[in-house]
């Protein structure tokens, strides 16, 4: 695993020395069960990242798997049909009667009575 070039600076000898001397300030006789139990949540913390890491690559390699299977089965050929929408074809046009329209006797016109 590499470790950024900031951290690089950080790992100085002094700097852990400071680090060291701090611990034992703040924990005192109880140092190595704090460090037993960081040590412990820090591999539970790798192994959870390694999991999710084991997880997407699973989950990569089966669509990668499932598209090289498509693409196998299923070939690109020239001899397909096209497919082509039906001729539009406009309705005839209607042709004028000889007869003049009539109106409906039925229809009272406005402003007439009974």
């Amino acid at each position: 695993m590499m470790l950024p070039l900031a951290l690089l600076d950080f790992l100085s000898p002094t700097t852990m020395l400071i680090l060291a001397v701090v611990a034992i300030l703040l924990y005192g006789e109880r140092l190595p069960e704090v460090a037993r139990t960081y040590g412990k949540q820090f591999m539970a913390l790798k192994k959870s990242m390694q999991g999710i890491r084991d997880q997407f690559d699973a989950v990569t390699r089966d669509v990668t798997g499932t598209m090289e299977q498509t693409l196998r089965v299923e070939p690109i050929s020239s001899e397909r049909e096209e497919a082509t929408a039906p001729k539009f074809e406009p309705p005839p046009a209607e042709v004028p009667s000889a007869d003049p329209p009539t109106e409906p006797t039925s229809v009272a016109k406005a402003g007439e009575g009974p």
